[in-house]
């Protein structure tokens, strides 16, 4: 009898063992140790706003995603929420397309929203000159053609040399593992997704991005305020931190569909769907066209340290490049987060133009390349049409990036 209560006792104990080693592949929010900007605001910030007018830039990536506790709270503390500023997305965050007009009234709170890509710089300064603060909230990737940089830009020239005061506040984003990679835009690509003047991945926050900016491009002549997220260390990945994920717009829904946007955003720059119109934006990608996805999936296997892996995928976009039509693809899987994805983006781009040579093509508008304007230069696209290896086109940017490194670290808060 004591002899089987022992091996039952035992047998009980390995299974509870067994259970508790489970992976777990990210933090419940309950266990995070991280707080956010906006819980900083609402308690230490807002309280001294008391009396004073407000601009708000935001979506449902940041307080914008309770506007009923934005009401009630500026009406407890009496401040006044006078105009929106609308980014790319709409204040919902719902919107595919860039409004036709400069400005619209927004359902939520019945205030005026500006469309910030419509409106012209006169106009923006004379808006920043009529409120106390402009409030800045807005998760990113950590990238410059994501183009909410390019609103905080824009928001920052308006505000040089003015009394209103800049409140941002700071998110964690994919890429906090990537130091700047990539080139810096030429003036002849300048475009909406390109306007902030950094490298294509930043190797910043937005809180980071505007200390940085307003130090090294308007001499802190913006009174600038950033509530940086605490107890957050650089290196932890998004999801070690336990921060739920806030969907910024509407084509990525997921983590892995931003962590994939790092790489797979250079696809824009050829004639393939990235996913958008599909239930997973950029984790699928192909076309019509790519009738043997398993031979690419089978050449993409060779690099990446096996970080990643592709399978193969039917699809029909919504909206976009191949709307309506059945496209063969590839589903990016992501296994680890500490890809290169700079290499995986010319690596894909050069074997898919290798395996459809008849087939392939980069995309362009009424003036320059698609990919120029997202790398911020020709010098992607035309070292791939070149033949030239990644470890080639690298080399040539390689001191760039170590310098840019060197520059944005005074800026660094985490």
């Amino acid at each position: 009898m004591t002899n089987y209560f022992f091996r039952f006792s035992l047998s009980f104990l390995v299974l509870a063992c067994q259970g508790n080693t489970v992976p777990q592949f990210r933090v419940h929010p309950a266990d995070s140790k991280v707080r956010l900007s906006q819980d900083i605001f609402y308690e230490k910030i807002l309280p001294t706003m008391t009396g004073k007018k407000v601009m708000l830039a935001t979506n449902p990536s940041g307080i914008g995603t309770n506007p009923k506790k934005i009401i009630n709270s500026f009406e407890t503390h009496k401040v006044t929420l006078e105009h929106l500023i609308g980014l790319e997305h709409g204040f919902l965050g719902l919107e595919e397309e860039f409004s036709q007009t400069p400005v619209t009234m927004d359902s939520t709170f019945q205030r005026p929203l500006y469309h910030i890509y419509r409106i012209k710089d006169a106009e923006l300064r004379d808006l920043v000159k009529e409120v106390d603060y402009v409030l800045f909230d807005v998760q990113d990737v950590g990238m410059r053609c994501y183009t909410y940089l390019s609103v905080l830009k824009r928001l920052m020239d308006a505000l040089k040399n003015t009394k209103t005061k800049l409140v941002v506040l700071d998110h964690i984003h994919v890429a906090m593992h990537l130091p700047p990679m990539g080139e810096k835009m030429s003036p002849k690509h300048l475009n909406f997704a390109g306007e902030f003047p950094s490298l294509l991945i930043t190797g910043m926050t937005t809180g980071e991005s505007a200390i940085f900016y307003n130090k090294e491009y308007l001499k802190d002549s913006v009174d600038l305020t950033v509530v940086p997220v605490e107890s957050y260390k650089r290196g932890m990945y998004f999801e070690d931190t336990g921060i739920p994920w806030t969907t910024p717009s509407p084509n990525l829904p997921m983590v892995d569909s931003a962590r994939n946007y790092l790489s797979l955003v250079l696809l824009e720059g050829v004639n393939v769907s990235v996913g958008r119109g599909t239930q997973a934006p950029f984790v699928y990608f192909g076309a019509p066209w790519m009738t043997n996805p398993e031979e690419l999936a089978n050449k993409l296997s060779t690099i990446g340290n096996k970080s990643y892996y592709f399978s193969t995928v039917y699809f029909k976009p919504t909206f976009g490049p191949h709307k309506g039509k059945i496209c063969s693809g590839l589903r990016m899987n992501l296994v680890r987060p500490d890809y290169d994805p700079m290499l995986l983006a010319y690596e894909l781009i050069r074997m898919m133009k290798e395996t459809y040579p008849n087939d392939f093509k980069w995309s362009k508008g009424s003036v320059n390349h698609w990919v120029d304007q997202l790398w911020g230069n020709d010098h992607f696209r035309t070292s791939i049409n070149e033949g030239k290896t990644y470890q080639e086109f690298h080399e040539t940017f390689r001191s760039e990036e170590q310098k840019e490194k060197k520059r944005i670290e005074p800026y660094l808060l985490y």
